[in-house]
């Protein structure tokens, strides 16, 4: 630090000396702060003060790293006590530093509060229904059933009637007569790429097939001496909300991530007030 920002330093640090609000418990040490057996001064702030800090953002910046140094120290002591001498040796100290060890107390806390349910298929839900312009497509997709079979089969008004009458499980005699003369029968019941499910159908390069998407019931292609019948069961189109199931995982993630942080956060702020209300870390500013 340069002379004149080492001025700057002093000076802050002398001014927040005669902003005192309580009696400085520290009188004669220059101490900032105490968090158990562990001390903050004043001379401590005058290597880690941002260059070109000034005014009330500089008295803000030191009122919010005071608050940040109590706070990893208490936690930094509560590991030690939690999980036995180990905690404190040299190279655990190192790893705190970079969150290893505070993590492990992190985990203890959420454990302590939740043990293994952070969340409920109702938070999930209420996740994603808050969250719907977060979920929105870009392309569309389909869930849908193909039947291919010869166009010279004699039975296509019986097979017809049953392929438009499935509803839910394959019917019994769809496959009978699929397997019966070896016609190709596909199901999608999972969400899937309306390109991805074209791929199923003899369709041409470069032609387009948006109408298609928008027709209900049976519809047909067909390919030389192969009839290609399809329905498409369900679909969402660009611009849509994702479906649920298609982003559960991610629903799931932001969940437990923010259950975790409120709870390592409620934690956290019980064990800071605890320390105060017991003389256990002091700030004085």
């Amino acid at each position: 630090m340069n002379r004149t920002l080492r001025i700057i330093a002093l000076l802050l640090l002398a001014a927040l000396g005669s902003c005192k609000r309580l009696p400085n418990p520290f009188d004669g040490e220059s101490v900032l702060a105490r968090a158990g057996k562990e001390t903050l001064r004043k001379m401590d702030l005058e290597t880690v003060l941002p260059a070109g800090i000034a005014g009330a953002d500089s008295v803000k910046w030191v009122e919010s790293y005071v608050e940040r140094w109590v706070r990893d120290n208490l936690k930094l002591q509560e590991a030690t006590l939690l999980f036995g001498d180990n905690a404190a040796d040299e190279a655990l100290v190192r790893a705190y530093r970079n969150s290893l060890i505070t993590s492990r107390l992190e985990q203890y806390f959420v454990h302590q509060t939740a043990g293994d349910s952070l969340y409920t298929e109702k938070d999930l839900h209420d996740f994603y229904n808050d969250h719907r312009s977060e979920f929105v497509l870009n392309r569309s997709i389909v869930k849908g059933r193909v039947v291919a079979f010869p166009t010279s089969f004699r039975q296509k008004a019986r097979l017809k009637q049953l392929f438009a009458s499935w509803k839910g499980e394959e019917p019994a005699e769809v496959l009978a007569m699929a397997q019966k003369n070896a016609f190709l029968v596909r199901e999608v019941a999972d969400w899937m790429e309306y390109s991805q499910f074209l791929t199923l159908l003899p369709t041409r390069r470069n032609e387009g097939y948006d109408d298609e998407l928008t027709r209900a019931g049976v519809q047909e292609m067909v390919d030389g001496r192969t009839t290609y019948w399809f329905v498409i069961t369900e679909k969402r189109t660009a611009g849509e909300t994702e479906p649920y199931e298609m982003v559960s995982e991610i629903v799931r993630q932001s969940v437990a991530t923010r259950r975790r942080a409120e709870i390592v956060k409620a934690c956290e702020d019980s064990l800071f007030r605890i320390a105060l209300l017991e003389n256990k870390a002091v700030i004085h500013l």
